[in-house]
């Protein structure tokens, strides 16, 4: 194959060998990706009288001697019912990609769109309309998610991408501990030539990119100011080849980007210009060994360290910035053996990853407090001292695979496998400022610097202090999470056109052991698929399974951390609130006062907790035309349960009614309105909301997804999908929480004490869209100018409409209208109050239309690689887009509206508008 090296085999590869190997060993590692890896000639092909002849044809030879690379996807699919999708490698590298980023490419895969997260480093692919969070990440078929909260551990380098197969519905057995979907990464092995580029991007914002939209509440010439402050430098290179000609290949590829943004400052007392700085190194190795004609080795390294050190933004003064710094990880070992028959293969597999990610100051230290100034409106001006968020995880995962295939007839192709994955979790740190945060009025008598930002130096020892916060007894949280799985799988031809897949999985995750709960041991997962080749050009395929997920690992170690024996963060306020700088210390608060001080308290999974379950079923037909298009029409159904949200077991029997409309704000530490309709008096048991985790959220999705495509040629390819779906849900995540009691379901009843409700949470899901148009293209358009193209077209996302107001500056004021106190999870998620009779999601926001182009030019006109000149285009149309864009903004920007149903929409947090990307590249040997 094209560039692929190859160990010289002491005998030739029977079809049989291919056939047991067929899947397992692509790209040297590929373990879950035959789905939709299989490799077919793009010419229909009339089916084959002899099953092991037609499944040598459709795949490569790979014995564990041999190494080659991924062949194009096919036309149609003959093997499974799997939706989805893949870029190939010629895609990943002309496509245009922001930053080198290959995860933005998914977005083009049926049943992927960009994901609203609840934190600045939320994972950002949404399968059919879930939480990213869910969703589950590979490389090279093993495990690649931080397992604290989700997303990948490891962020790859782009030169080091063979492929990405995105499994949405209806995959196999082999792969799973997700209700959603997953990506699997394929890495690029080493060549028998010498191959390899070098390369620097640059992004130089203006003049050449468009001015950012002007959004409310913000400062025209802080937002120029901004946006003239912006640069991108990346540099990079990869190197691919034989160390050993004939039997070891090695691969390595590193990325270096530093980019840097000046901040807004957009209000009276916070007129600063910060800038921040933000850094990643992106490294990868890879080293393939054959031992003999039946022993092969590989050996991968990937590693990703991020750091964005902050310097203020809007009211968030310099000196209570942080850096964000993540690093992760991944040292994998595989081995594959095959019998000299060729009828049975064995791949083992060994990892070790590691994650570290923590929030230092960037300027200041703990020895200061954070300081937040309120004007009397209640709006934030600004916020001073040092941070107020401690946290510092530390992760180490070790993860054991092992897949054995084997040929039980010329029919039967039976798959049995098994791994585990522990993890362990450091929690050094995670809470408040040690030494508190206060809230101060300013009453006038905080004056504005006129040479320097404001600073925590600057608040009068009199300023009039509003609350208090202090963690009155820090902990750590050192705990752990074990993953076990194991499936069986008969791949059956009844018949040379039907294909019938087989498959039994079984998961297990002991954090539903943990606490008061039981362990959740019934996730068996019976997966069938078919697929029959009705005749040369057209396949009719359909699937259904059971899909179990995992937990992700906070909401074990936020149980820990905030129950009776952990983190007690108190909070005065009002008459309770001590003057400014003399608050108390955790020393001084005694054992008796924590009891006196009611506060949000956890209890580990009170109510149980199960593993969410998935029932998808799929049903479609792929028609080919010529040799080179074809269309693809599946029906998607999912159902799932058991998906967590946070319950209250001491919730408010008060409900909303019409007259509730104004808000009803704690006096004091010790009193909050809805105190005495609480089920135990806060006062007298020092608990106000008793939160637990609780399995009992359900998600629905329904979806027609229509592909056309036309295979890669010489002159071009096309990828166009249309999706028409409804996402549908009452949790979106770990810390969703009702917007009043426990009245989530449709049913109008508390989920914890079964009285009547006035509300529920079923609505649209966060994520959903009703309809999306995605269109990539390749092409050379000369023998030295190539050009690619993405087209993005979606109608809009929900947005949620909570009960508060937007002053004119920009600031919002939150309504707190049956007094219940603040709730943890709210902050994360946006899930507040809502006025009476104002339903989750009800509204939407404006649709999109993007455009992203690139072009490549050789200046030397030559076919072969060389020097490579680029010029890569973003949201070329300029449009301004208020929502359905990947982002972690807690509420989710303008997703987040205040006031009454009716009331105006008030549109913030644009995504970036027209930008462009130069790069020289110099590659050879490709």
């Amino acid at each position: 194959m094209n560039g692929s090296p190859s160990f010289r085999a002491r005998h030739r590869s029977s079809p049989m060998r291919a056939t047991v190997l067929t899947g397992v060993l692509a790209a040297g590692a590929l373990v879950a990706a035959p789905h939709v890896a299989a490799a077919q000639d793009t010419r229909p092909s009339r089916p084959q009288p002899d099953s092991a002849q037609r499944d040598a044809q459709r795949g490569s030879q790979l014995d564990s001697v041999r190494v080659t690379a991924v062949r194009p996807r096919p036309l149609l699919t003959r093997e499974r019912a799997t939706t989805g999708g893949s870029i190939e490698a010629a895609e990943v590298r002309a496509l245009p990609t922001d930053a080198r980023d290959p995860i933005a490419l998914l977005y083009n895969v049926p049943g992927i769109a960009p994901a609203t997260g609840f934190f600045g480093d939320a994972p950002r692919l949404s399968f059919n309309g879930g939480n990213a969070l869910y969703a589950q990440y590979l490389l090279d078929g093993l495990d690649n998610n931080e397992g604290f909260l989700g997303g990948p551990r490891v962020e790859v380098p782009l030169g080091a991408i063979a492929r990405m197969d995105a499994l949405v519905n209806g995959y196999g057995v082999d792969v799973g501990r997700t209700p959603d979907g997953v990506v699997n990464m394929t890495t690029a092995p080493g060549t028998a030539r010498p191959s390899g580029d070098l390369f620097v991007y640059q992004r130089p914002g203006r003049p050449l990119d468009a001015r950012i939209p002007r959004t409310f509440g913000t400062a025209p010439e802080a937002l120029d100011r901004r946006q003239e402050g912006f640069e991108r430098l990346q540099l990079g290179g990869s190197l691919r080849g034989a160390v050993r000609p004939g039997r070891t290949f090695g691969a390595v590829a590193m990325e270096y980007s530093q980019e840097q943004e000046d901040r807004i400052g957009s209000t009276a007392l916070a007129t600063f210009l910060g800038t921040e700085t933000r850094q990643t190194v992106k490294g990868y190795g890879r080293l393939d060994h054959g031992w003999s004609p039946t022993q092969t080795t590989t050996l991968r390294l990937a590693g990703s360290a991020v750091d964005r050190a902050g310097n203020g933004s809007g009211v968030l003064t310099p000196e209570a910035d942080i850096t964000t710094r993540r690093i992760g990880s991944l040292s994998a070992l595989t081995h594959r053996s095959t019998a000299q028959t060729g009828r049975w293969s064995n791949t083992l597999s060994a990892q070790f990853g590691t994650y570290h990610w923590y929030f230092p100051p960037a300027r200041s230290d703990f020895a200061t407090p954070q300081v937040t100034v309120l004007a009397p409106n209640l709006a934030v001006q600004a916020i001073v001292g040092s941070s107020n968020f401690v946290f510092d995880l530390t992760e180490r995962q070790l993860q054991l695979r092992e897949l054995i295939e084997t040929e039980l007839s010329s029919t039967h192709r039976l798959r049995v496998g098994a791994d585990v994955i522990h993890g362990r979790f450091r929690l050094a740190a995670a809470s408040t400022n040690p030494l508190g945060s206060y809230v101060v009025f300013n009453d006038g008598n905080i004056g504005v610097p006129t040479d320097r930002p404001l600073s925590i130096r600057d608040i009068p020892a009199n300023a009039r202090v509003q609350s208090y916060t202090i963690d009155a007894r820090p902990q750590q949280v050192n705990l752990s999470q074990t993953l076990y799985a194991t499936f069986v799988e008969d791949v059956w031809h009844p018949t040379p056109q039907l294909t019938l897949v087989t498959g039994l999985r079984w998961d297990y995750d002991d954090l539903t052991s943990r606490g008061e709960s039981t362990p959740d041991l019934d996730n068996v997962q019976p997966r069938v698929s078919l697929v029959w080749a009705r005749d040369a050009r057209t396949v009719l395929r359909g699937s259904v399974g059971r899909y179990a997920g995992r937990f992700p690992y906070a909401i074990y170690s936020d149980a820990v951390q905030l129950g009776a024996t952990g983190n007690a963060v108190l909070t005065y306020e009002g008459t309770s609130a001590p003057t400014f700088r003399n608050g108390r210390r955790p020393a001084d608060v005694g054992a008796g006062e924590l009891q006196s001080v009611p506060r949000e308290l956890f209890r580990t999974f009170a109510l149980g907790l199960e593993q969410p379950i998935a029932w998808q079923a799929t049903l479609g037909q792929q028609r080919q035309f010529g040799a080179r298009w074809s269309v693809t029409t599946d029906l998607v159904v999912s159902e799932t349960r058991n998906l967590p949200w946070m319950a209250d077991l001491n919730p408010l029997a008060a409900r909303l009614t019409p007259a509730d409309t104004l808000p009803r704000p704690c006096t004091s530490s010790v009193s909050c309105p809805g105190d005495a309709s609480r089920l135990r008096n806060p006062v007298t048991t020092g608990v106000r909301r008793e939160s637990t985790a609780q399995s009992g959220g359900r998600a629905q999705y329904a979806a027609l997804y229509v592909a056309v495509r036309r295979a890669m040629g010489d002159r071009w390819a096309l990828d166009a999908n249309w999706v028409w779906s409804q996402a549908r849900n009452n949790t979106e995540d770990i810390n969703f929480s009702a917007t009043q009691a426990n009245c989530f379901d449709t049913d109008r009843r508390d989920a914890v004490t079964g009285a009547a409700c006035t509300s529920d949470e079923w609505a649209d899901a966060n994520n959903d869209r009703r309809h999306r148009l995605t269109v990539r293209s390749v092409s050379r358009l000369a023998a030295w100018l190539d050009a690619s193209l993405i087209t993005d077209a979606q109608t809009g996302v929900p947005a949620n409409r909570l009960a508060g107001r937007v002053n004119a500056d920009g600031s919002i004021a939150r309504y707190d209208l049956l007094g219940s106190g603040p709730i943890r999870g709210n902050a994360f998620i946006g899930n507040a109050d809502r006025f009476p009779g104002v339903a989750r999601n009800a509204e939407r926001l404006p649709g999109s239309l993007t455009l992203a182009a690139s072009l490549v030019a050789r200046p030397l006109r030559q076919r072969a690689p060389g020097l490579e000149v680029r010029l890569d285009g973003f949201n070329l149309l300029n449009s301004t887009i208020w929502g359905g864009y990947a982002n972690g903004i807690g509420g989710g920007g303008s997703r987040t509206q205040f006031g009454a149903a009716g009331d105006p929409r008030i549109l913030f947090g644009a995504a970036p508008p027209r930008q462009f990307q130069l790069s020289l590249r110099y590659a050879f040997g490709e």
